[in-house]
């Protein structure tokens, strides 16, 4: 028999003491992840997605990552992401929804800095992170007494396992080195759902819309419009997904008038109507 005494006098890596609270956990597979869910991001949660099967394409903050099996994607909050499965393989993921979490050094709800990449192969710890995750989802489906307590201590036991994991620092983008692309972001990340087109969102910037379309494209590869449809759709899903609000309300909300155009865009962009995709989300959370 070998005995280990725990260290005593080691400081826990939680701010104060305060541990981190699971908000809800889902164990999703391939029926849904071929779903695209398009840019959006939480302001008070932070998620935790583990990919067991499969490879995706997933955007995080200003970064393109091709996503495979036994990565592990953080999702700080305030930070915007885009997901969507490759369509030749079948990928399922766990993912849980994390509030309270307040680490060392780094902003609330934040589990990684913003110079590591958001990506982090699990490797070795790849077993021990998936049963930790398999036993959160097991305690929620069954709902015992004691639930709420052992899901937390679960967390907090895969927070540390995933801090363990050696962190790579990402190399920074053509986009992140330019400033002029940046500005443009953040002026349609404030105002993509104000009534804006490209003259408008031009002329706020003193730049042509021309030498806009050119350098907005070349750091993330989409033109602003193409940018504002999918922050607009991702909020709509959101919306959806989180809310009673009717789907009319709901296009409205995100700057279309028009259902039918609203309708269309988010059908293009989806794969299927606004009511379909609230009924199939609404399947998950019973």
């Amino acid at each position: 028999m070998t005995q280990y005494f725990l260290k005593q006098d080691v400081h826990s890596i939680f701010e104060d003491g305060l541990l981190p609270k699971l908000l809800y956990i889902c164990d999703v597979d391939q029926a849904y992840t071929r779903l695209p869910r398009i840019m959006h991001s939480h302001d008070d949660i932070m998620e935790i997605v583990f990919i067991k099967e499969g490879k995706g394409v997933h955007v995080i903050g200003e970064r393109k990552y091709d996503t495979r099996k036994g990565d592990l994607l953080i999702y700080n909050s305030h930070v915007l992401h885009d997901e969507m499965a490759n369509p030749d393989t079948s990928m399922s993921v766990y993912c849980c929804g994390v509030t309270n979490l307040k680490l060392k050094g780094l902003p609330a709800n934040h589990l990684v800095s913003e110079d590591v990449s958001y990506v982090i192969h699990s490797g070795e710890y790849a077993d021990q992170i998936e049963a930790l995750l398999k036993m959160m989802c097991t305690q929620a489906q069954e709902g015992k007494t004691g639930l709420v307590e052992l899901c937390n201590y679960l967390l907090c036991a895969l927070i540390s396992l995933i801090l363990q994991i050696p962190q790579e620092v990402r190399a920074l983008t053509n986009a992140e080195e330019s400033f002029l692309s940046n500005r443009i972001k953040d002026y349609l990340d404030e105002n993509y759902l104000e009534d804006i087109n490209l003259e408008s969102i031009a002329q706020s910037l003193a730049i042509s819309p021309f030498y806009l379309v050119h350098v907005f494209k070349e750091a993330t590869g989409s033109s602003p419009i193409q940018y504002i449809i999918r922050r607009r759709i991702g909020e709509a899903q959101s919306l959806l997904i989180n809310t009673d609000y009717s789907v009319t309300q709901i296009s409205g909300m995100v700057g279309y008038d028009n259902i039918s155009y609203f309708t269309t865009l988010f059908s293009k962009t989806v794969g299927m109507t606004p009511k379909k995709y609230r009924q199939i989300w609404t399947k998950i959370s019973k």
